[in-house]
């Protein structure tokens, strides 16, 4: 955030000499360093701010308190008309405007709107007290880490040849209803929790090169699966670290300033005001109640499937919300916890194991095993078809070594897989390296190398090795003592960039791109004026009959900016039924299929509905007026 010193220190000397004499009056001839110290001790002083805040009106003070809750974001003015009732849109320019000539926030222009900031020196002051939520029946709802195993899960997809893309660089219906079948613990919430857990957990695979595109399937990369190997561990952390750069532009400390006020149990209203700042896409609720999971900020939501906040339910909704153990760790120590290590191989070919085991064991599970469950402790059954299928994924043999090490099976499981192993690995048609060396006395003397043995499979008397292909490179570097720089024939694999559009899309949120502070601060255009104009186009307060075309257009503008719209509705295949006036917000627009509707908030309720297009007969915008 900016600081009130660096602020003052860019502003031109006339504009700071019109805010000392704002503050002291003229004074006559001053020298700029005494004007910008005064001017500075000035603003800066604290009782004065507090007093203002003290004195603003309850949706003055709530407004300030989201500007300064978005910290380096900022809000723009119409994302902040969403948090205003209806009946004082009108009033908050004005308001906004004053607190920038008060120096108490400052605004940039940003694509045709302003975009408003909070300064440093205030953001102890600009917060109101949080009640905490009453006790409420229900249940609590927290997912720990499962979105590692989900991950693991979805790698282990990739490897099996199940995510599959169409010709438009989808993922194929089929693919996707593999992955949101299998999260059956966060369609516990809600179907769409499910959807946007598969959207995060694309967007960081993708994000970090870990799948891309083999002719018409997603594979994981050879970077995913070194780091599966050799930093699993690592995982949850990296995951959590990631969605910090992209939610918070890796800002640590104010994502740890809106976490610490769920310390304590907090309402889901509240809740969801605290990071409604980081998606400010739809009206904050004015009363207590319960939230849908599609209502909650997309921040809150993914907080809960990383496992650092719970919820607590009622009647399918989220009615309280507070931090996780693993969130509280994360706040203190930038790590959190994740539960123990527990797996367990039973006789009748069942495995148990907890969400906490080492990501390289799971990812074999779900490589080799079938997963009857998803909850924190898993579990999987052997057989000898979802054994093999794993195996042609191209595991190395010394792979399953480990994992026989690992889940330390008993003596009838061992032997089962010993003989399954057999039956793949004991006669097998394969592409492998070889490694000719023309210098007999040079291939004598690597074979007697134990160092560069261990990278490769066989010794070829008279000719050369067959090479280990993941210590290829190990043999490379030790071959260049010899003098060599091996010529390396490589087979040409049609593999690109996975696509990441889809995931993207509903993935992203908007953070205003602003530009140097606006520092003269002029009065906008006259509302009444304004009012005139709009009145005039599609957009007014008066009653019109519209085109489809232009019907979809005022709606789409109603929703972004947050305006109230009045309608007059009526079932046009209803001949004898009586056309209604209705008045609503407007929350999303569906019209992909048919019938196309729109999804409104009714005035004064907070009860979500569908409304179809086609029953719209006119429409008017209120702008900034209450029915």
């Amino acid at each position: 955030m900016f600081d009130l010193n660096a602020f003052f220190e860019g502003m031109s000397k006339p504009l700071l000499r019109n805010a000392h004499a704002k503050a002291f009056g003229h004074k006559g001839l001053l020298n700029n360093a005494l004007i910008q110290d005064e001017t500075l001790g000035f603003y800066n002083d604290k009782d004065r701010v507090a007093g203002l805040f003290q004195k603003m009106e309850p949706w003055q003070r709530h407004c300030m308190v989201l500007i300064y809750n978005s910290a380096s974001r900022g809000l723009t003015f119409n994302e902040l008309r969403l948090t205003v009732p209806v009946s004082k849109c009108r009033d908050l320019q004005n308001f906004l405007l004053e607190m920038c000539r008060e120096y108490v926030l400052w605004r940039s222009p940003s694509a045709s709107t302003s975009v408003y900031y909070g300064f440093a020196n205030f953001i102890d002051i600009f917060c109101m007290p949080l009640e905490d939520a009453p006790a409420v029946k229900g249940a609590d709802a927290f997912y720990q880490n499962l979105i590692d195993w989900h991950i693991c899960e979805v790698l282990a997809l990739g490897m099996t040849g199940e995510l599959k893309v169409n010709n438009s660089n989808l993922l194929h219906r089929r693919s996707y209803q593999i992955c949101t079948d299998a999260f059956t613990s966060a369609k516990r919430i809600s179907e769409k929790t499910a959807e946007n857990e598969l959207s995060l957990i694309f967007n960081f695979l993708t994000g970090n090169g870990w799948l891309e595109q083999e002719d018409a399937c997603l594979v994981p990369t050879e970077k995913a699966l070194e780091f599966i190997r050799k930093n699993g561990f690592r995982l949850h952390q990296d995951l959590v670290s990631w969605w910090l750069k992209e939610r918070f532009r890796g800002d640590r400390s104010h994502c740890v300033r809106l976490l610490r006020m769920l310390d304590k149990p907090r309402t889901a209203p509240v809740a969801s005001s605290i990071f409604w700042v980081m998606d400010p896409t739809f009206r904050l609720q004015e009363k207590d109640g319960l939230i849908a999971w599609e209502y909650l900020p997309r921040p809150l939501r993914e907080l809960w499937l990383l496992g650092l906040v719970r919820f607590t339910m009622a009647n399918g909704k989220i009615a309280a919300v507070t931090l996780e153990q693993a969130g509280r760790d994360w706040i203190e120590s930038s790590i959190a916890s994740i539960p123990e290590q527990n797996i367990s191989c039973l006789p009748n070919f069942e495995l148990i194991a907890s969400t906490g085991t080492s990501p390289r064991v799971l990812f074999m599970l779900a490589c080799l095993s079938k997963v009857e469950n998803d909850e924190v402790y898993l579990r999987f059954s052997l057989n000898r078809d979802s054994y093999i299928r794993g195996l042609k994924c191209g595991i190395a043999e010394s792979e399953i070594e480990n994992f026989k090490g690992w889940i330390k099976p008993p003596v009838n499981v061992e032997s089962t897989i010993a003989e399954w192993n057999s039956s793949y690995y004991g006669a097998r048609v394969q592409t492998v390296r070889l490694l000719k060396i023309e210098n007999a006395d040079v291939l004598n003397e690597l074979s007697r190398f134990p160092q560069f043995m261990e990278c490769t499979n066989e010794y070829i008397a008279g000719y050369g090795f067959v090479l280990k292909p993941e210590m290829e490179s190990r043999a490379f570097d030790i071959l260049t003592n010899y003098g060599y720089c091996p010529f390396v024939e490589r087979k040409n694999v049609n593999r690109s960039s996975a696509p990441t559009e889809e995931w993207r899309k509903d993935f992203a949120a908007g953070w205003p791109e602003a530009k140097a502070p606006d520092y003269e601060l002029k009065d906008t255009a006259n509302s009444e004026t304004l009012q005139t104009a709009l009145n005039s186009t599609k957009y007014g307060n008066n009653y019109q009959k519209l085109s489809t075309f232009d019907l979809v257009k005022v709606l789409r503008y109603a929703k972004t900016v947050g305006a109230l719209i009045g309608a007059k509705v009526k079932n046009p295949t209803k001949r004898g039924e009586s056309e209604v006036e209705r008045n609503f917000f407007v929350h999303a627009l569906k019209l992909a299929k048919s019938p196309q509707t729109i999804e409104i908030q009714p005035y004064g309720s907070e009860v979500p509905e569908l409304l179809e297009l086609s029953f719209i007969q006119e429409v008017k915008v209120y702008n900034g007026h209450q029915p």
